[in-house]
């Protein structure tokens, strides 16, 4: 299967993958690589430490590797030893870069570097990205750093990257409000800087905020790394005076959204897939959906407390329609809508407002997609309502969106011929998607 995987990257842009269903039942156990968002969390509080961290079962995907080389200007060493990932750490000492930063599409680089480049005295850096990034909101962001102080330009169209930091000390005390429908990684950007405020940090949350599973992915982090952040009902967020992170051993869980899509083939397939090292205790909000697939009419099983963690979905014979709130695992809500394209009944998936937002529209695209395989679905601001029904194989677009990908190529366990165009998008988060296909025993051929 290398073979496969080296030539979808070698085929930038113009390959398309090929996918043709077992001939057996599809039974896999599979281990996973770290959670990207857990990663790039990881990299930027193991930069703000003293001393060198290791990260075990990190992310080796595209948006792992923008985070460590923009970290590497600023000053931040690091080296792979096997599977484990060491950074060593500044202690928020970090060399005052003058240039342009290119993150491409990395949305959570682009949140997460904003954040920490105001607050380095000296820098003066232009942060770019792709030409979508260039069109994706960040001024609640920005203009709440700017509150505390930051200097920041709009380099292009106001409200979004390009973004020229000019880097100030922070205040002795930050104090900010940021509306909750904002992205959480306004909120998790800000609460991770939350050492250079000497006097502590406080966040109020103006209205109800949006995908708090990614907060608490945020705190729990900060955590391990030594400083405790105050959840306050997620109406308020602080961190108190004298917070310093400290270097340390992390282990990364594996990718619960990468493993979405896993569950979901053994869903669609009447298969059964393991993933292992992943567990319902974990903070990750896309956890959640094997327990929407059990609604669907799968069995979902998982290991005892005694035992070594591991999730397991079996597909049932017949699929059903199901209603499912979504606004805390929305980066799992394409992976759900193809499921509801097999399923009996119209399904509806409500709390998507972030998905407009993303790599792509992501409502508008699975509507043109799922039309493309024969099956009708309609889209609001927030909700999609998928009629299930008989998909039939196409060539499957991906609007450079690594989620589009995964999750159409799904259907290649049932479907025979269908195609996904730019395969090589899956490496913004999961580099080996492809050849895990192939050890579940779906054809996995280049054209």
């Amino acid at each position: 299967m290398k073979a496969v995987e080296k030539t979808v990257e070698s085929e930038q842009g113009s390959a398309r993958v090929l996918l043709t269903p077992p001939r057996h039942r599809i039974e896999g156990e599979i281990l996973l690589s770290g959670s990207k968002s857990y990663t790039n969390r990881a990299l930027i509080l193991a930069a703000l430490a003293d001393g060198r961290s290791e990260l075990i079962n990190a992310s080796s995907s595209d948006d792992s590797k923008v985070m460590l080389s923009a970290l590497s200007k600023l000053g931040v060493s690091f080296g792979w030893r096997d599977e484990t990932l060491w950074v060593q750490g500044c202690g928020g000492r970090f060399k005052p870069y003058q240039g342009d930063i290119d993150l491409g599409p990395a949305g959570t680089c682009m949140r997460f570097l904003t954040a920490l480049c105001a607050f380095v005295e000296g820098v003066d850096v232009v942060l770019r990205g792709s030409k979508r990034m260039h069109t994706r909101p960040i001024a609640d962001l920005v203009e709440g750093l700017k509150s505390l102080g930051a200097q920041i330009e709009y380099v292009g169209s106001f409200g979004c990257p390009p973004l020229r930091i000019l880097g100030r000390s922070a205040p002795s005390l930050g104090r900010v409000s940021l509306s909750g429908a904002a992205s959480s990684q306004f909120f998790s950007a800000l609460l991770m800087v939350s050492p250079f405020f000497k006097e502590g940090l406080e966040i109020e949350v103006l209205g109800e905020q949006v995908s708090k599973s990614y907060i608490d992915m945020t705190v729990a982090s900060m955590r391990a790394f030594g400083v405790e952040a105050q959840n306050q009902g997620y109406c308020r967020y602080a961190v108190p005076a004298g917070a310093r992170y400290q270097s340390r051993v992390q282990v990364i869980e594996p990718d619960a959204s990468g493993a979405s899509y896993l569950w979901g083939i053994a869903a669609i397939s009447r298969g059964r897939v393991k993933v292992k090292n992943l567990s319902f205790g974990s903070a990750q909000g896309d956890i959640a959906f094997p327990k929407f697939l059990e609604r669907m009419g799968c069995r979902v099983s998982c290991s005892a407390a005694s035992e070594p963690a591991w999730i397991e979905v079996e597909g049932p014979a017949r699929l059903i329609a199901l209603e499912a709130d979504m606004s805390s695992c929305p980066d799992t809500a394409q992976s759900l809508a193809v499921v509801a394209a097999m399923a009996e009944g119209e399904s509806r998936i409500h709390g998507l407002s972030t998905l407009k937002h993303k790599e792509t529209d992501r409502l508008v695209a699975l509507q043109q997609e799922l039309a493309r395989v024969g099956i009708t679905s309609r889209v609001t601001e927030s909700e999609i309502y998928v009629q299930g029904g008989d998909p039939h194989a196409a060539s499957i677009k991906t609007y450079d969106d690594h989620r589009m990908a995964m999750s159409f190529a799904m259907l290649g366990s049932k479907l025979d011929g269908l195609a996904i165009e730019s395969p090589a998008v899956v490496t913004k988060s999961f580099p080996d998607f492809w050849e895990q296909l192939s050890r579940l025993g779906i054809g996995v051929r280049c054209e």
